[in-house]
């Protein structure tokens, strides 16, 4: 009676409710299909939908943008950092930081904002299809494809010519087998983004943006470029990664701590390496830099090992700027230590153990056949007992002439610079032995500027016509000869290290 009343008089609706009130409303029916899991709801009606982590291992932060995790521990993932995770703590003090993202796993995409007497559910990502295998095959063809072994080949081949802003290539993730990266040059650094995939086999870089393939995801964000802040303008240019000897190292292991001085080879700076090892980096302009030599001359100036040598321990000539990267002294350049408190107190034997040192290593260099065209006291460095090294050894030989040269005196150690060398750009190792007798006489003056009161152009006139840096005071006659037989005017008339370090040898026994 009463569905036929209800059907045929609907204009009555009020008086059937009255007669025949409806049944309270049932709240609706949870399907829990076979591949879900059911969780305890937390205390709360309306928080955001979140991103469930657990630690697969123990991971140790090594920077303050790093969250430290125990294994087994759960997380809330807040977003995508290239190839890691910035993730927050569910209990504690509720710390967020960078967590590598091999080393977490998805517990799937918690929904909080179901009723709070309703069990909450827990997708669990389905393993990867047919389809996905498939797609991964496919994409060895696209000429943006590269296997390489690290993110540290894709950063060297990038920053490569002839690839420059905008070049990109989809490798194997290093982190996480069988899954793809994207690394993508922005200016003069590569910024490398995971390919991640759904429980549906699809790829993404960002969520809720989903593509049956990475060929689609690539057009995709070749047009929408803004959304990874850098364009996918052209397919990396391929060629033989080299350095395979270990010399090169990725930029992304350095970090500056500040500056330690500024010569004529460019800035010097303390750093870290792998955030453990204190070292100088000297920096250098792609520009500046005679690049058809670079290998060349790096390669030789890696086999000079020396006592009295900095070591070279390794070198980033990709992207801008090149470092050099030596030992580090912990005292400093012999010019700052000689106008210090401590250089106040050395005394001539002191000295003299200063001058030998340099000596012994020029002497090495000389046998080597490498010029060094600025041996001054900013360029010895000191350590602990005195022990003193020649820094910058060879570094002219590896910039275009045009910087090192007679017409620019910004990068012209004039006051040092044997005259051939200044006016007709004849660089010898009979050069580098006038620069030693201008070193010299720093040392006896504790770092006082050569040929004090006369400009760049009058020092040039000056010594040209035959003029030569007084005897400084404390100087022992015998040393004060050595050095004017430095000074000879003809390069050939002045003495080799080898014959310097057998007269300096002389003068020692002499000295008390």
């Amino acid at each position: 009676m009463e569905e036929f009343l209800r059907n045929h008089i609907k204009c009555m609706v009020c008086l059937w409710d009255k007669i025949w009130p409806p049944p309270p409303p049932q709240p609706p029916q949870l399907i829990r299909p076979s591949n879900v899991a059911v969780v305890t709801p937390m205390p709360t009606n309306t928080l955001p939908r979140v991103d469930m982590l657990t630690a697969l291992y123990d991971f140790e932060a090594r920077t303050n943008d790093e969250l430290t995790v125990k294994a087994g521990e759960e997380l809330c993932k807040v977003g995508d950092e290239g190839e890691y995770v910035m993730a927050r703590r569910l209990t504690g003090t509720l710390d967020m930081g960078l967590v590598p993202a091999s080393y977490v796993s998805p517990l799937g995409f918690v929904n909080t904002t179901t009723m709070p007497d309703s069990p909450l559910v827990l997708n669990q990502p389905s393993p990867t299809n047919q389809t996905q295998l498939q797609n991964s095959a496919n994409i060895r063809d696209e000429p943006w494809y590269v296997e390489v072994s690290n993110r540290n080949e894709a950063e060297i081949l990038l920053l490569s010519p002839p690839n420059t802003h905008g070049s990109y290539l989809v490798r194997p993730s290093d982190t996480n087998p069988g899954q793809y990266s994207l690394s993508v040059r922005n200016e003069n650094k590569v910024t490398h983004f995971r390919i991640q995939t759904d429980h549906r086999g699809e790829y993404y870089l960002q969520h809720g943006r989903s593509f049956s393939n990475i060929q689609t995801l690539i057009i995709f964000h070749k047009t929408n470029w803004k959304l990874l802040k850098c364009p996918l303008l052209q397919p990396c240019i391929t060629q033989v990664v080299t350095p395979a000897d270990g010399w090169e190292r990725p930029r992304s292991e350095f970090i500056i701590l500040k500056p330690l001085g500024k010569g004529f080879f460019g800035e010097v700076y303390e750093g870290l390496w792998n955030k453990e090892e204190k070292v100088a980096i000297k920096t250098f302009k792609q520009e500046d830099l005679n690049r058809s030599d670079f290998e060349k001359e790096m390669t030789a100036l890696k086999t000079l090992c020396h006592r009295n040598l900095i070591s070279l321990l390794a070198v980033c000539s990709i992207g801008e700027p090149v470092y050099i990267v030596t030992e580090l002294m912990t005292n400093g350049s012999l010019q700052d230590y000689l106008k210090g408190t401590e250089g106040k107190k050395l005394t001539n034997s002191d000295f003299i153990h200063i001058i030998c040192q340099v000596a012994d290593g020029m002497e090495y260099l000389e046998k080597k056949h490498v010029v060094h065209r600025d041996l001054a006291a900013r360029n010895i460095l000191v350590g602990d007992d005195l022990v003193c090294k020649i820094a910058d050894f060879g570094l002219a030989r590896l910039l275009k002439d045009d910087v090192y040269s007679p017409e620019n005196n910004r990068s012209i150690p004039i006051r040092w610079t044997a005259p051939e060398a200044l006016n007709y750009f004849k660089y010898s190792i009979k050069s580098d032995v006038w620069s030693f007798g201008v070193f010299i006489y720093e040392v006896y003056t504790y770092g006082e500027t050569p040929y004090k009161g006369l400009n760049n152009r009058e020092v040039n006139v000056q010594v040209s016509q035959g003029y030569r840096l007084p005897q400084p005071p404390n100087c022992e006659m015998e040393m004060y000869n050595l050095m004017l037989l430095c000074w000879k005017e003809k390069p050939q008339k002045r003495p080799s290290f080898l014959e310097l370090v057998e007269m300096l040898t002389n003068i020692r026994r002499t000295v008390r």
